[in-house]
């Protein structure tokens, strides 16, 4: 009798979304475990996709307290920022001349609504805040150190949202569908206000031409993948509007945020059919 072929290891994509869909599952794995396998299953994909480029050793997980609560998120390892905090500090900002020159179709609108998107991705991942920035901590028997008390889960806003990400890699819905259901939940999750519904008119699920055939999170009018218009951003000059907020930022940094930024909507997508999917180096 035959024995069973090994089931294939999973692909860098899977391996970042599955640790980026752990950061805010309410589970109770240690926060330097989950640090681990992101920084890891981070490295894995940006080797893949960007080579000798990638600048994803800025960027780790790393928690914050806020008026509203503690999270965990990703974080720019020698600033105490999270991703979106910087990408909010760019609203508005131009479309680079890098950007342009790569994707002539892309037009300003469409940058903007790349850069919202992204940020409210991110935000999504993140733990939900547990409301209590400094909560008792609770001893394990076994374990000599205090440990702190489980993560809340997501709360059903962003949970819809993760799913509705989640679905892109898995092959099984019609694209209207899947961009009509990506609408809605991001708009359930970042309240209905007009730069938030203009960012999601912006956006739809399509697939791409062959021979490297995929399910993508894309620009609606120009078709272009959000993933590969951020991830062309390396080497823009950092937006002044981000400088004045954080002047000690340095341009490695800044294209640390969009080479993450870039790889965790990449990592929504489903597989190529050719793996081989590292960019060409952009001049």
């Amino acid at each position: 009798m035959n024995s069973p072929s090994p089931s294939p290891s999973p692909s860098p994509r899977a391996r970042l979304r599955h640790a980026l869909l752990r950061i805010g599952a309410g589970r109770h794995a240690p926060e330097a475990d989950l640090r681990t396998d992101l920084e890891c299953a981070l490295s894995e994909l940006a080797e893949e996709m960007l080579g000798e480029r990638s600048r994803v050793g800025s960027v780790t997980l790393g928690s914050a307290d806020h008026t509203w609560g503690r999270n965990l998120g990703l974080r720019l390892a020698d600033h105490d920022v999270g991703l979106p905090n910087l990408l909010w500090r760019a609203d508005g900002s131009a479309l680079p001349t890098r950007v342009r020159e790569t994707h002539p179709a892309l037009c300003q609108d469409e940058w903007e609504a790349a850069l919202l998107v992204g940020k409210l991705i991110l935000i999504v991942l993140e733990s939900e805040p547990d409301l209590d920035p400094a909560p008792e901590p609770v001893r394990d028997k076994a374990v000599p150190h205090p440990q702190r008390l489980p993560r809340p889960a997501r709360a059903p806003g962003r949970e819809s949202f993760c799913r509705s990400l989640t679905a892109l890699a898995e092959h099984g819905n019609p694209q209207d569908e899947l961009t009509a259901r990506l609408r809605t939940t991001l708009l359930a999750f970042a309240s209905e206000t007009p730069d938030n519904q203009e960012a999601a008119h912006h956006i739809a699920v399509l697939s791409t031409a062959p021979p490297q055939p995929a399910i993508r999170l894309c620009l609606s009018r120009s078709g272009l993948s959000l993933g590969q218009v951020l991830l062309s951003a390396d080497g823009c000059p950092v937006p002044g509007s981000v400088l004045e907020e954080f002047p000690d930022l340095n341009q490695d940094e800044w294209n640390a945020v969009m080479h993450v930024t870039g790889l965790v909507l990449s990592a929504f997508e489903t597989e190529p059919a050719n793996a081989a999917g590292r960019l060409p180096h952009s001049t």
